[in-house]
């Protein structure tokens, strides 16, 4: 507890924050680092009116932390998967695929492996690829291509894109998209310059919903997978177009680090994607 304590003070900038995400009060997350300090003898944050920031040292103690928290979750998870006890999942994903395509299957996984608790968190391709790196998450469902020299993959499912705008409203406005690192957004700016339209401005939105609203009300278009434009609830305001070859179709994967050894549930859904193919 008192690694994760120190973890949520340096991800959260201050002991208030970590108190919250540790469901505790302050003055707990104040005697655990405190406890830490007196053991090592040094200072491990900074505290100011900016929040708490790691000394040297507590850069140092951070790092090993880290790591030393991933062994025992690794090692935890390997015991319980060996036991036959439901090793957790974690997984990520983007979140069109999330919405649009995830439920069905995690209710199959859920089906075929009942015991094991699956978590999920949502961002754009380059985030959930380093997550998975960083081993913080067990496996992505992410845009392709796939680095095979990092990560082990099993095609999971292929969109079609397509443009979609306000039949009122002209497609040269500005180019609604999730932020950087968003594998759609990326293939939208390609397909762009191949127009000579580098420089479309582009606005940042946090959800699909957000994005498919704003083009619904005429304020710019978006590139998204077309099944998940033809399910929004805005979708019979917009008007779709396929994307032209090569920007036409984009393969979904789900992967993981080459060295990472799947639990039952990772496993099953494996399977559940091979078969599918």
């Amino acid at each position: 507890m008192l690694l994760k304590t120190l973890l949520a003070v340096a991800e959260t900038g201050s002991f208030s924050g970590a108190a919250s995400n540790l469901n505790c009060v302050q003055s707990n997350v104040t005697s655990r680092i405190r406890r830490l300090e007196d053991h090592f003898g040094q200072k491990i944050f900074l505290r100011g009116k900016a929040g708490a920031r790691l000394t040297d040292f507590g850069e140092r103690l951070h790092a090993k932390a880290e790591d030393l928290l991933q062994l025992f979750a690794a090692a935890e998870r390997e015991l319980l998967d060996a036991a036959g006890s439901g090793a957790p999942l974690s997984l990520g994903s983007m979140e069109t695929t999330a919405a649009v395509r995830l439920p069905a299957l995690l209710k199959t996984l859920k089906g075929r492996s009942p015991a094991a608790p699956v978590s999920l968190k949502t961002g754009p391709t380059a985030d959930l690829l380093a997550m998975v790196w960083d081993r913080k998450i067990d496996a992505a469902f992410v845009a392709g291509p796939v680095d095979g020299t990092r990560f082990n993959a099993v095609r999971a499912f292929t969109e079609r894109l397509v443009c979609a705008r306000n039949p009122e409203s002209p497609d040269t406005g500005s180019l609604l998209a999730f932020r950087t690192g968003c594998s759609y957004r990326a293939t939208a700016q390609a397909w762009l310059k191949s127009l000579g339209r580098s420089d479309t401005e582009i606005t940042e939105m946090g959800t699909l919903d957000g994005i498919l609203g704003c083009v619904a009300a005429g304020l710019g278009f978006a590139v998204a997978p077309e099944e998940a434009v033809r399910g929004a609830r805005d979708a019979d305001q917009l008007e779709v177009s396929p994307l032209p070859d090569p920007f036409a179709t984009v393969d979904t994967f789900l992967v993981w680090r080459i060295d990472h050894a799947p639990v039952e549930a990772h496993r099953t859904l494996i399977e559940v994607l091979r078969g599918r193919s």
